[in-house]
């Protein structure tokens, strides 16, 4: 990258992290705020949940290896459904 294109968008990196105040200040933009509703489980967890449920679905069929993707989705669904009626029940 030459010198001219790396100023130029060293620029507009700058214009993008901060504007001019009315008085010539700058001011940095803050970060817009996503609401999103606090997750109540640890991944960790859910992702173990989920591992053990696909288990049990897999076993009724034998451990079919052709399976395994939608075993793991299903475990999936199954758990998420769980934790949401969960935390809709309290």
């Amino acid at each position: 990258m030459g010198k001219k294109s790396k100023k130029a968008k060293d620029g507009l990196d700058e214009k993008v992290k901060e504007k001019k105040t009315k008085k010539g200040k700058k001011e940095k933009r803050s970060k817009p705020v996503l609401e999103s509703k606090p997750n109540p489980i640890d991944p960790s967890l859910r992702y173990q949940m989920i591992e053990t449920a696909a288990y049990y679905i897999a076993e009724k069929h034998g451990f079919d290896p052709r399976k395994s993707v939608e075993d793991w989705a299903q475990a999936e669904q199954e758990i998420d459904a769980r934790l949401n009626e969960e935390e809709q029940n309290r």
